[in-house]
């Protein structure tokens, strides 16, 4: 027994040490070369081999493409990466976070040529090609196409003139993921080989075509002639000299080691960020006030802020561009987040109201109530009650107790916007919200909340379903034709947030060594889904929100089931005998709700049909999906029914049987297990199609999903839990669905049901 504990303490403190050896930060190449590192490499490469000649004691790690490698070495899978420098530099140079280069590359370079087709249509291709390079090296411009898009990041594409007759059709093999020499901009093709390429067309007077392969089909694709040539940053080996020929060397390129963790960077200035990619809020203002101070910046839209920090730690952006309070919460939940001191544009925020004779005296009282505030310094109070104090803190004033004596206003927003409006726990709380709620106290208003997403407030606004809009909406004079503003009562300034690094921050936005990794302070993976789990549950009873949310679901799942069943079943037998008015209204009305994207049915209900009506946005959810489950209901009756012998009718009708009985006794329980299955299948879509419900205000799971987000700035664990939920209730619905079909599937019934009422014994 001693013997035993004593082996089992000897192999604990091993691991351990193994553990402690594992987690120190590789800073030189030789690091690399023992036992137990890991290396990775890009499969079929120069510098694969380069490196397994350089890493003899490590184990070597193949991958497919470059992206999956970077982020196993950000996990800390691998201890690692070989590949060129200069392409590992410019991912991180656009936003791969937690990597950074060593100092020192491997000894060898990597040999760049084109890879020639044997069996090109062309003519002496090799021989054209080879005097084209030569061309192109003699007059510099193969040192000035390598300068501009390698050495300077310049992802400019010169204008290349097409032969307007061409002689040849020239068929040119590539990548289009090995950013600077063969990516995708947009739809386009650009990149150090696609401008090569188009060189050479040019000169060899051909008509041009891109063919885009997967790195291990595109020397296939030049042995069997499916391309002529393959430009894409394209190592010689000897393997593949073996299966075709290589043009003279383009370029060389050092061999770099990519490991983990950030390394400390100079601070940024805003310009440095032209020619990124910048994340933009959809429906904001924000893409226009950057492009006018970069106008060289790519943006990606987002739909909440939580989604834009998530990207922008993932290295999918660059910067992303936010008002400056609104940062501030973001940066005090995220650490790996900070600001660009430099505003790019300054803003004033205001309540919208619609431009009716009410709506135009709504706002009047609103903007003599903030110049009241603004007079006796309240509004400068709440300023820094919210924006400059800690929220969760911060007192909400219960608006649910105003008075109401002149009735009940109702204010549109997105409760994804701290420290102006959020949700604390189940209660609404913010700057705009305390203020709102001060607003209806002294006008003798009773205050309404509805929910919804940005880019929903201003037309709930327009079309009178709410009366009044707030959510950090910016006062600017094209929005003053659709809305009226009230008087200002926040000034600020747009700023860009970028990740951490050093001193300032990088438009590559790479992390800290220290917070790259949750295991760096201590914190294990355990802790890390510990600490998720309580941000995303515990604190704040946030488990009530995802309860509510999932109440609505049901909800709005479960009477959509029953009502849209009765409305398919109905529509079916109107039509079942031929009815042609009922036939003709039927198929007009499936052609127009099939055809129409489920979210556009919903704002056309919610603010166009019933625009002028005040209902409740989940009574609108289950009117719309209603329509698309019935009509789903009326597909599989016809297709049940249809699958029943037309004999059965013919039997019945002799037995006296009329028509209608004959379809409830006869047809329909011979029709139901045909669709039974299906029809759990519909109910299953249903319940992930309510996911859209948000646009209409209404809070359902994933919308909660999202509020939760945005307070925590959890860039994945509240989704996780969110579609574990729906796999949850997916799997419920189902089986209950099931457990109904028992009764009409006779290969399932027991026979005891199946002769319940009938008399069995022999009366002979």
């Amino acid at each position: 027994m001693r013997k035993t504990s004593a082996i089992l303490l000897v192999l604990i403190l091993l691991t351990l040490a193994s553990a402690a050896w594992a987690e120190d930060a590789v800073t030189d190449i030789a690091q690399l070369n023992r036992a137990g590192m890991k290396v990775g490499v890009n499969t079929g490469s120069a510098s694969s081999l380069i490196a397994e000649k350089a890493f003899p004691d490590a184990e070597i790690v193949y991958y497919e493409d470059n992206a999956t490698a970077y982020e196993a070495v950000a996990q800390g899978k691998l201890d690692g990466y070989a590949y060129a420098r200069k392409t590992m530099q410019l991912a991180i140079d656009s936003g791969r976070a937690g990597v950074h280069l060593l100092d020192k590359d491997l000894d060898e370079t990597v040999k760049v040529a084109v890879g020639i087709s044997p069996k090109s249509a062309i003519p002496d291709f090799e021989a054209k090609l080879s005097a084209f390079i030569a061309e192109i090296k003699r007059d510099g411009t193969l040192d000035d196409m390598y300068r501009r898009w390698v050495d300077q990041d310049d992802m400019t594409m010169p204008d290349i003139p097409q032969p307007d007759a061409p002689e040849y059709r020239l068929r040119i093999g590539t990548a289009g993921v090995v950013p600077p020499f063969s990516y995708y901009v947009g739809k386009e093709l650009n990149g150090f080989d696609i401008e090569m390429a188009r060189r050479f067309a040019a000169w060899l007077n051909a008509s041009l075509e891109f063919k885009v392969y997967d790195f291990g089909a595109i020397i296939p694709a030049a042995i069997s002639g499916d391309v002529d040539c393959v430009m894409s940053n394209l190592n010689v080996t000897e393997e593949r000299l073996e299966a075709i020929p290589f043009s003279e060397t383009i370029y060389e390129e050092a061999v770099g080691i990519l490991v983990r963790g950030g390394e400390s960077l100079p601070a940024l200035t805003v310009d440095q960020l032209n020619g990124k990619v910048i994340g933009s809020a959809t429906g904001t203002t924000y893409d226009e006030i950057v492009k006018r101070r970069l106008p060289d910046v790519t943006f990606s839209y987002y739909t909440s802020y939580s989604d834009m920090v998530a990207a922008l730690t993932a290295g999918k952006i660059a910067a992303f561009a936010c008002d400056e309070p609104v940062l501030k919460g973001i940066m005090a939940e995220n650490d790996q987040v900070t600001m660009l001191p430099e505003y790019l544009d300054t803003f004033e925020y205001g309540y919208i109201f619609d431009k009716s004779q009410r709506g135009t005296a709504l706002c009047g009282q609103m903007s003599e109530f903030i110049r009241d505030l603004k007079a006796d310094g309240t509004l400068k109070q709440l300023e820094d009650k919210w924006l400059n104090g800690h929220i969760d803190e911060a007192e909400m004033p219960d608006f649910h107790a105003l008075s109401g004596e002149n009735g009940t206003v109702s204010l549109a927003l997105d409760a994804m916007n701290p420290p102006f409006e959020f949700m604390r726990g189940e209660e609404y709380a913010g700057f705009e919200i305390e203020l709102a709620a001060r607003f209806c106290e002294r006008y003798g208003y009773a205050l309404s909340i509805h929910n919804m997403d940005f880019s929903a407030i201003l037309t709930s606004v327009q079309t009178g379903k709410a009366d009044f809009g707030a959510s950090t909406i910016s006062i600017t004079e094209e929005r003053k034709q659709s809305v009226a503003f009230s008087e200002p009562h926040y000034r600020g300034g747009t700023v860009l947030a970028v990740l951490k690094g050093g001193e300032g921050a990088s438009a590559a936005a790479p992390v800290n060594g220290e917070a790259a990794s949750t295991e760096k302070d201590g914190t294990g993976f355990g802790s890390a889904i510990l600490s998720s789990f309580t941000k995303t549950f515990i604190r704040e009873n946030r488990w009530q929100l995802f309860l509510r949310g999932i109440v609505t679901t049901l909800a709005i799942t479960v009477a959509t089931v029953f009502l849209g069943t009765a409305l398919g079943f109905l529509v079916f037998m109107l039509c079942r005998n031929g009815n042609p008015v009922a036939n003709t209204i039927t198929r007009f009305s499936l052609w127009l709700v099939q055809g129409m994207p489920m979210v556009v049915l919903l704002m056309i209900l919610y603010y166009v049909v019933l625009g002028n009506i005040s209902i409740d946005g989940i009574i609108v959810a289950v009117l719309g999906f209603t329509l698309t489950f019935g009509s789903a209901v009326f597909g599989l009756m016809k297709l049940g029914v249809g699958a029943v012998d037309p004999g059965q009718y013919e039997a019945a009708y002799a037995l006296g049987y009329s028509n209608r009985r004959t379809f409830f006794r006869i047809i329909l329980p011979q029709a139901l297990p045909h669709v039974l299955e299906a029809y759990r299948g519909e109910i299953v879509g249903l319940i992930k199609a309510t996911a859209v419900v948000g646009y209409i205000a209404v809070q359902d799971l994933t919308k909660m999903g999202d509020i939760v987000r945005s307070r925590t700035y959890e860039a994945f664990f509240p989704l996780i839990a969110v579609t574990v939920i729906y796999f949850m209730l997916e799997g419920l619905i189902g089986l209950f669905v099931s457990r109904c079909g028992l009764h009409y599937d006779p290969k399932r019934r027991r026979p005891a049901d199946i002769l319940r009422g009938i008399d069995t014994g022999d009366r002979a």
